[in-house]
């Protein structure tokens, strides 16, 4: 688009790049949820950690506890930004798309303008 040094088509393709990029993100936010790591119940695994101590990625019996917390903390942190990082990627991808739309209107507006005073120029 000349009128507003703008290609639409630059938009759109811009659209759908930020929109399979969200995609991705989504994929990636859904992995981090699944790698989880249960904390040991306060009650029951103080007493007796062995039986009651959830199997874990840092197992049920090393006494890694605090290592676990702190995994868990920040695995939820990421998920949080992986998140934001989608919401964003996919607003921005939808506003891009709108732009072109809006861009697009107002040309085709601008056309059927020119197009009339050419023809009361003429006729």
């Amino acid at each position: 688009m000349v009128d507003f040094e703008t290609d639409l088509d630059d938009l759109r393709a811009s659209s759908k790049e930020l929109g399979k990029a969200a995609d991705i993100v989504s994929t990636v936010h859904a992995g981090v949820q699944g790698q989880d790591v249960p904390a040991p119940d306060p009650i029951t695994g103080g007493f007796l950690p062995g039986m009651f101590a959830p199997d874990t990625a840092f197992g049920k019996s090393l006494g890694m506890r605090g290592v676990s917390a702190a995994y868990e903390e920040h695995r939820a942190a990421v998920e949080k930004m992986l998140a934001k990082l989608h919401s964003s990627t996919q607003d921005a991808s939808q506003a891009l798309a709108r732009v072109a739309e809006l861009y697009e209107s107002v040309n085709e507006e601008n056309r059927q303008r020119v197009n009339r005073a050419a023809y009361g120029e003429q006729g």
